[in-house]
């Protein structure tokens, strides 16, 4: 009988290990393009714990070799699981940059996490000298209403397909080795 109860716990341990859940954390860069001398917003979303601070790592991607690192910025969880910083990119040169977040140890991220972001610095236009001054008047500027970016409900752990496959395989491995060991013992 104790092999029975061994096998039961072996199938119980497979499937309650073979689950994949972690934090969830998502985040945006806004705009997705502007010139040297603009600001980019990061701002993100997170069912980790509040007060925790992690890092993010800024890449300026470099054609045909390995992209070159750029900037780190730290970053804290509020309350409500919103997160975020800006980048003033003056003096970046034209390019693709990637903001990556770097993997927690202390909160790992699901598979559904978003640890990787991009955003283009274009170069600015170029200045054409006219020799005749423009007489046209230019229509008056227009204010662009800004948008506040509300935070939606906590986002929460999830499971990996992929780890529930893998429990499901593990717990059918220890059933089979189970039912190989009870017909052993009844020889």
């Amino acid at each position: 009988m104790k092999l029975l109860q061994y096998c039961m716990l072996a199938t119980c341990c497979a499937l309650l290990t073979g689950t994949a859940a972690g934090y969830a954390i998502a985040f945006t860069a806004e705009p997705a393009e502007t010139m040297p001398g603009g600001v980019v917003t990061i701002s993100g979303t997170s069912n980790i714990p509040s007060g925790y601070t992690d890092e993010a790592i800024l890449y300026r991607e470099v054609p045909n070799y390995l992209p070159k690192e750029a900037g780190r910025y730290s970053f804290t969880t509020a309350e409500d699981g919103t997160w975020g910083f800006t980048i003033d990119t003056t003096g970046f040169q034209p390019a693709m940059y990637k903001i990556q977040l770097s993997k927690s140890a202390e909160y790992p991220y699901g598979s559904s996490a978003v640890l990787m972001q991009t955003f283009t610095v274009t170069a600015p236009p170029e200045t054409v000298v006219s020799a005749t001054p423009d007489t046209t008047s230019l229509p008056s500027p227009v204010a662009t209403p800004v948008t506040t970016v509300t935070p939606t409900d906590s986002p929460t752990p999830t499971t990996s397909p992929a780890g529930a496959m893998t429990a499901i395989a593990a717990a059918g491995i220890s059933a089979l080795g189970c039912v190989y060991a009870l017909r052993r013992q009844n020889e």
